[in-house]
């Protein structure tokens, strides 16, 4: 494979594998943040998930658009570590 094709596969499994990882810590943060809020847990999940599909098709296509591959990987690993950071620190809800 040349070095170009590699770059093109790196960049789908980042904003597959990635975008899904990161989209999914920042649907754990909507939910937490808007049950902390008082929104019913119910409401929480269902609006996080709605709103996180824009989070993920917007997180894609910047991976598509960025010069540097790093700045992707970077954001949505602090989006996983934060996202897990505040679940071990708030519990989650359980």
């Amino acid at each position: 494979m040349s070095q170009s094709a590699l770059r093109v596969v790196a960049r789908i499994f980042l904003a597959t594998g990635g975008g899904y990882l990161a989209s999914s810590a920042v649907m754990a943060l909507f939910s937490f943040t808007l049950v902390a809020m008082g929104v019913p847990r119910a409401d929480a999940v269902t609006l996080g998930l709605l709103l996180v599909f824009i989070v993920y098709l917007c997180l894609g296509l910047w991976v598509f658009a960025a010069r540097a591959l790093w700045r992707p990987a970077a954001l949505f690993a602090v989006l996983v570590v934060a996202s897990y950071g505040v679940i071990a620190v708030f519990g989650h809800g359980g």
